[in-house]
């Protein structure tokens, strides 16, 4: 009778150890830091990485004491494997560590090898800035971040000495969508008076002159040039003859006009009337 039993009980294990066998995805590949340790990048220096299949790789970058002004970032020597969208990646880029929406500067997508301008977003000097690349597919790359023609920010503005030429350059990029952006900042004398501004850019640019450094305070009709070469103008604050107040900070920025990307260079010079 025990027999019986045993063997009755093996029957049933049996048929309930039916094996299953479900098709999981496999990943491959290594992803470069996480969102809290991201991996460095020096401005100027390619660096070999990667993203592990349909995974995330974080990285940070410092720009220079003088650095302020636009960066690109070079997506060179990219292997997709096992792609499945339109693109291979995508990458954000963040003001501050973290890298939640509220910092979001920038959002850009390659298919292929790409170089990215961060949507001409100009940076500040001495500050840390932070990637996210997601990837679609198995992917490895060479990156290298650099530093672009576009010269200041907002924030750290290239400071103009009344009188003397100073040497820049501007980025322009499709001007359909994006502009490239060089801010400057001048001080004006002990008296108030009209300002010009003369300029030698053989390239088509614009100008505006703003009246605070957040850049947003300007006057439509007295402080703008004409779109053009050789870009000048007449700064006389908010009335015609009324000028520029004494002894005051004024802020100034170029922008750039053409539809094709390239760097114009040029010398700039601000000046009271009649110097």
């Amino acid at each position: 009778m025990n027999k019986i039993f045993y063997f009755i009980l093996v029957l049933i294990m049996s048929a309930c150890s039916v094996e299953t066998t479900t098709n999981e995805p496999t990943t491959s590949g290594t992803s470069d830091g996480t969102a809290s340790a991201p991996a460095e990048l020096t401005v100027g220096t390619a660096k070999s990485g990667g993203i592990a299949t349909n995974g995330d790789s974080y990285y940070q970058f410092t720009t220079s004491a003088t650095g302020a002004g636009s960066y690109k970032l070079a997506i060179e020597s990219m292997v997709v494997t096992d792609g499945w969208a339109s693109y291979a990646v995508t990458t954000s880029l963040y003001s501050a560590a973290g890298m939640t929406s509220s910092s979001l500067l920038d959002w850009e997508s390659c298919a292929a090898s790409c170089a990215l301008y961060f949507d001409y977003q100009n940076l500040d000097a001495s500050k840390t800035y932070y990637l996210k690349l997601a990837g679609f597919g198995t992917v490895t790359y060479s990156l290298t971040v650099s530093q672009g023609g576009s010269e200041g920010s907002t924030n750290d503005p290239v400071e103009l000495t009344l009188g003397t030429a100073h040497s820049g350059t501007i980025d322009n990029i499709d001007g359909t969508w994006e502009n490239g952006y060089s801010y400057y900042k001048f001080t004006t004398a002990a008296a108030a008076d009209n300002y010009t501004l003369s300029m030698n850019n053989s390239d088509s640019l614009d100008c505006t002159l703003y009246f605070n450094s957040a850049f947003t305070s300007k006057s439509y009709t007295y402080n703008n040039c004409k779109a053009g070469t050789n870009l000048s103008d007449n700064f006389t604050g908010t009335t015609s003859t009324g000028g520029l107040s004494a002894s005051t900070a004024y802020y100034l920025r170029i922008e750039g006009t053409l539809t094709t990307v390239k760097t114009t260079t040029y010398n700039i010079t601000v000046a009271a009337e009649g110097n």
